[in-house]
């Protein structure tokens, strides 16, 4: 599916949504669209930082894939694919001494050889456990996991 350039106003979401503005601010639950939801993440991802040399480097599949020209773009294939399949489309800001440290199982981990790094850890499943991965983006990772867990 080609990506939107723009997100629509906001009227037109909501309406979309079958919500109004003040529901917005509420605790409340709303089902939405799987189509629209999907979209409204594909326009997110497009507008996140990607780095091909990064995701053929970590996800030689899709680089084999390309070269068998079976995937043309691998920004396209971030957007419309690998976002949901858990791929990352740029390195993730990982400082190794904080993440090592802050996750005691991690440096153990390393320091057993069963991950190579924190790095290959956040990447394998610290993202997806809502781990942070450097002191910097702290505040805004507790504030997405508030969000998240409501």
């Amino acid at each position: 599916m080609p990506q939107p350039a723009y997100i629509p106003h906001i009227d037109l979401l909501l309406q979309a949504l079958r919500v109004n503005r003040d529901r917005l601010n509420s605790k409340s639950k709303i089902a939405v669209d799987a189509k629209l939801l999907k979209t409204l993440l594909q326009t997110m991802v497009a507008n996140a930082p990607f780095s091909e040399a990064f995701y053929k480097e970590a996800y030689p599949d899709l680089a084999a894939a390309q070269e068998a020209g079976q995937i043309p773009d691998l920004r396209q294939h971030f957007i419309e694919t690998g976002f949901f399949e858990g791929r990352f489309g740029s390195p993730p800001p990982v400082d190794e001494a904080f993440y090592t440290s802050t996750y005691k199982d991690v440096g153990q981990a390393v320091l057993k050889g069963d991950v190579i790094s924190g790095t290959e850890h956040y990447l394998r499943s610290g993202a997806a456990e809502g781990r942070i991965p450097n002191e910097e983006i702290r505040a805004d990772l507790e504030a997405w996991m508030v969000v998240l867990r409501e």
